[in-house]
C-alpha cells in the first residue's frame, strides 16, 4: 500500500511531537539597545587595536586598564570580570558562556578556570543538562574537599554552544584565547568535537575532555595529546548493532530501515553498519534527517522530517533504527501516531535506537498518550549504549545526583561528564604550584591509569578526592575507578574502551503501561584491540 500524502498527514498528526523546542532558539525578539561587543573579538578588525571595555563599547586599548589581577578587575567591573591573557580586565561572559562561578574561601587570584561546552539549549537540554549538571557537582566535590597545589581552587565558565559547531568554536575561542581557560570539559556532539579541537583547543594548547563525542574520527585526530573522551569510540557501537541485527534479533528482521541523523556522529554510525547489514539482511535503507537546529521556522523543520518518516514508514520495515539523540523520542511518537492513523492493527516494527538517545528512551514511550498503545510498544523498544554506570560507585554518586538537582535522575551519561571533570582536576594536581597548561594536564593523565599505583574509587563517600590528591602530592600514581567504570585511557589515543549494553523498556513497578529503561544483555569485547564481541543475557 502506498500513501502519496504521508509527509503531509505525519506533519498534520504530530506538530507538537517533532521537536517543538528545537526551534526555541531560532526565534528572536525586539532588542531596543543591543551593546556594541561582549568580547575582545568582538571588537576585531578596526583599524586600530580596541578592547571590549565594562560599558561593552569598543575602546582603544591605551582607555582600556591593564590588570594583573582578577580581584582587581571584579572590584572594578563586576563579578563577572576577570583578568584575561591579553592582560586587561573582561567580561568572563559571552552570548554563549552565560555563567561564571567562582569558588568560595578563596581569593580570585587563587583560581585555575575550567569551561564547559555542553548545548543546554532545547531541543536536546532532556540529555544534555544532567551533563553540565554533573560538571557543577563534580567541581563542587573537589572544591569543597580539597585544593590544587598553591592553595588554588577551580573556577568554573560555563557555555551553551546550542549543538552548533559555529558557536562552539565560537565559545572555545573566549576560553583558549581570552579567558586562557587549560582544559574544556565538552562539547557533546562529535562534530562539534571535530571542529573546536582542529581550529581552537589544539593550536591554543588547551586540553579538551569530551564526555558523549564518539565518532571514530576523533581517534585519529593529530591532537598533540590534547583530546581525551571518557566515552569509547562508536566502532564498538557499531560492532554491538550489527550483531545484534544479524545474529541476536529472534526473529532476524528482514527489512532494515536506518533513519540517521545528518551528522558526524549519525552518518558516521550508519556507514559503519550499512556494508555489514546489506550482506547479511534482504532489505536495508537508510534515510537521512537534518540536524533540528538547522531549520530556520518550525514550517520547514516540520516538512523535513515528516518526509523522512514518511519515507521510513513507506518501506513497512520489520525494524526501524534510529541513531540520533533526543529528538528521537519525537520521531518515534510520529512514526508510531501515523501507524495508528494509517495501518491500526498490523504489527509495528522493533525500534533500536544508538546510545545517543537511550535516554530518551522512556519519554519516547510514555509520550503516547494512548494506554493500550504504550502497552504494546514498550517490549518494541530497545537502545545500545557503553557500560557507563560502574556497578560499584555509580549507586552512591546517583542519590547525591538526585537530591542536588531536585530529584532528577542521572541520566545514563552524565556519570561521563563527572568523571571527565574530576579527570582534569586530578592532573591539575600533579602539576604543582606553576601555572597549569593543557599539556601539564595531559602528561598528569598518565599518573591516574597506573596500574602499580594506588587503587582509588569513586566510592561511597567523597574520600577518594583527597586521598587522590594527597597521593599525587607526595609523587605516587594512582589507579582510578569513577562512576562510569574503569578509567583505563589508551594513553596513545586519549579514549577508554568498554562494553556494550543492550537497554530494553519494562513496566514500571506498580504500573501497567510506564515504561522503565532496564539492562537486559551485554555485548562483551573480544581482548584488545578487536573490536568485536558476543551478546549475552544479562542475569
Amino acid at each position: 500500500m502506498t500513501y502519496p500524502n504521508l509527509a503531509r498527514l505525519v506533519t498534520r498528526l504530530a506538530p507538537g511531537l517533532i521537536a517543538a523546542g528545537a526551534v526555541a532558539g531560532l526565534s528572536c525578539s525586539l532588542i531596543v539597545d543591543f551593546p556594541e561587543c561582549r568580547t575582545h573579538a568582538d571588537c576585531a578588525g578596526a583599524d586600530e587595536p580596541l578592547a571590549c571595555s565594562a560599558e561593552q563599547t569598543c575602546v582603544t586599548a591605551d582607555e582600556f586598564p591593564a590588570c594583573d589581577s582578577h580581584q582587581v578587575c571584579a572590584d572594578a567591573f563586576g563579578d563577572d570580570f576577570l583578568c584575561g591573557t591579553s592582560s586587561t580586565c573582561i567580561s568572563a561572559l559571552t552570548d554563549e558562556c552565560t555563567s561564571v562561578v567562582w569558588p568560595e574561601g578563596v581569593s580570585r587570584d587563587k583560581v585555575v578556570f575550567i569551561g564547559s561546552l555542553i548545548p543546554v539549549s532545547p531541543p536536546y537540554d532532556a540529555i544534555t543538562v544532567p551533563l553540565q549538571n554533573a560538571v557543577e557537582l563534580a567541581i563542587d566535590d573537589f572544591n569543597d574537599t580539597t585544593l590544587l597545589p598553591g592553595g588554588r581552587k577551580v573556577a568554573w565558565i560555563a557555555c551553551d554552544d546550542q549543538g552548533q559547531s559555529e558557536l562552539a568554536v565560537t565559545a572555545a575561542r573566549h576560553l583558549v584565547e581570552e579567558v586562557g581557560a587549560p582544559a574544556i570539559i565538552g562539547p557533546t556532539f562529535s562534530e562539534e568535537v571535530l571542529h573546536v579541537a582542529e581550529e581552537v583547543t589544539i593550536p591554543g594548547g588547551t586540553l579538551l575532555i569530551s564526555p558523549t563525542g564518539s565518532n571514530k574520527m576523533i581517534t585519529d585526530l593529530d591532537d598533540k595529546g590534547l583530546v581525551w573522551r571518557t566515552i569509547p569510540s562508536d566502532v564498538y557501537q557499531a560492532s554491538a548493532l550489527r550483531d545484534r541485527l544479524l545474529l541476536d534479533l529472534d526473529p532476524k528482521p528482514e527489512n532494515i530501515v536506518i533513519l540517521s541523523k545528518d551528522d558526524t556522529y549519525g552518518n558516521g554510525l550508519a556507514d559503519d553498519i550499512v556494508p555489514a547489514l546489506l550482506s547479511g539482511a534482504s532489505k536495508v535503507t537508510t534515510y537521512r534527517y537534518a540536524d533540528p537546529t538547522s531549520f530556520a521556522s518550525e514550517e520547514e523543520l516540520l516538512s523535513a522530517y515528516g518526509s523522512a518518516i514518511a519515507g521510513a514508514f513507506q518501506e513497512s520495515p520489520d525494524a526501524l533504527v534510529l541513531i540520533g539523540t533526543s529528538e528521537i523520542a519525537q520521531l518515534i511518537g510520529a512514526y508510531v501516531k501515523t501507524w495508528g492513523e494509517l495501518t491500526p492493527g498490523q504489527p509495528l516494527p522493533r525500534f533500536i535506537l544508538s546510545h545517543g538517545a537511550v535516554p530518551v528512551m522512556e519519554d519516547a514511550v510514555n509520550q503516547i498518550t494512548s494506554g493500550p498503545l504504550r502497552e504494546t510498544l514498550i517490549p518494541l523498544v530497545e537502545g545500545t549504549a557503553p557500560v557507563i554506570q560502574d556497578t560499584e560507585n555509580f549507586g552512591f554518586y546517583n542519590i547525591r545526583y538526585k537530591i542536588r538537582f531536585d530529584e532528577q535522575d542521572a541520566v545514563t551519561s552524565s556519570s561521563l561528564s563527572y568523571d571527565a571533570t574530576m579527570v582534569v582536576m586530578f592532573a591539575m594536581a600533579t602539576v604543582g604550584e606553576a601555572e597549569i597548561s593543557g599539556a601539564d594536564i595531559s602528561a598528569g593523565i598518565s599518573r591516574l591509569v597506573d596500574k602499580g599505583g594506588t587503587a582509588i574509587s569513586f566510592g561511597s563517600d567523597l574520600s577518594f578526592i583527597k586521598a587522590t590528591v594527597d597521593t599525587l602530592a607526595i609523587g605516587g600514581n594512582v589507579d582510578l575507578r569513577g562512576v562510569s567504570g574503569e578509567l583505563d585511557f589508551d594513553l596513545s589515543t586519549g579514549e577508554v574502551r568498554t562494553n556494550i549494553v543492550g537497554w530494553d523498556l519494562t513496566k514500571r513497578v506498580g504500573t501497567e503501561d510506564i515504561a522503565s529503561l532496564t539492562p537486559a544483555r551485554v555485548y562483551a569485547l573480544g581482548e584488545p584491540p578487536s573490536t568485536d564481541g558476543v551478546w549475552t543475557p544479562l542475569p
